[in-house]
């Protein structure tokens, strides 16, 4: 009687996944930790600093009104005119953008966002850092967070950048790349789950998940006796 196995799994088999190096998934952790250090000074900023942040406005020199056009001015005056003038168009221009914004309740919005993420990212870092079966639930809500929170911030902001970049002859050209910011967030939470979902897997084979109707767990090593 002689007995043949037969095994049709390779090198990279199932088991094979839970050899991988834990730092993947450590390293992700790490992310995942300045991805939280973000979301608090950025709470902290937005509550200080407002959605416009520090800027070219933010150290008292704010334009003024020129005046009336000086007529019988020197070339030099008028000159110095029509450009006191276009710097406070541009003034008045931001100010608008910048009202739209707080109007648009953004900096509240950002930071619900930013607490969602700390408190559901802080668990995840400690899922990822021991490779804890939760890390994939973790890590897909940490996931669904910052992909719906910057896709809502990208969308009601992206009109109101691109009415600002319009008011400019040189910005109105590139005022929709003003909503790219929506498909770049999106493409990027979508990418961010995935990862988590992948280096969960590398973890934690589909053989630990529990049969159901939707799927079964197949032994594909089989033995031969002959």
């Amino acid at each position: 009687m002689a007995q043949k196995s037969t095994n049709f799994v390779s090198a990279m088999d199932l088991n094979s996944m839970n050899d991988h190096s834990p730092w993947w998934a450590r390293i992700m952790a790490i992310l995942f930790g300045l991805m939280v250090l973000g979301s608090v000074v950025n709470i902290f900023y937005m509550e200080y600093f407002g959605f416009g942040g520090i800027n070219h406005y933010s150290f008292g020199n704010e334009p003024t009104h020129p005046g009336n056009y000086p007529e019988n001015g020197t070339d030099d005056e008028q000159l110095e005119f029509n450009n006191s003038l276009t710097e406070w168009d541009e003034y008045q221009s931001y100010q608008k953008m910048m009202e739209d914004l707080e109007n648009a309740n953004i900096k509240e919005i950002t930071q619900i966002f930013s607490i969602l993420t700390v408190i559901v990212g802080i668990p995840a870092i400690a899922f990822f850092w021991v490779q804890d079966k939760k890390m994939l639930h973790f890590g897909i809500a940490l996931g669904v967070v910052k992909l719906t929170g910057d896709v809502i911030t990208s969308y009601l902001s992206s009109a109101i950048i691109e009415d600002f970049m319009n008011n400019f002859p040189e910005g109105a050209q590139y005022s929709w790349l003003a909503k790219t910011s929506i498909f770049t967030s999106t493409f990027c939470g979508i990418v961010f789950i995935a990862v988590a979902i992948v280096l969960s897997n590398m973890y934690h084979s589909s053989r630990d998940i529990p049969e159901s109707g939707f799927h079964l767990n197949v032994n594909l090593i089989t033995t031969d006796e002959e």
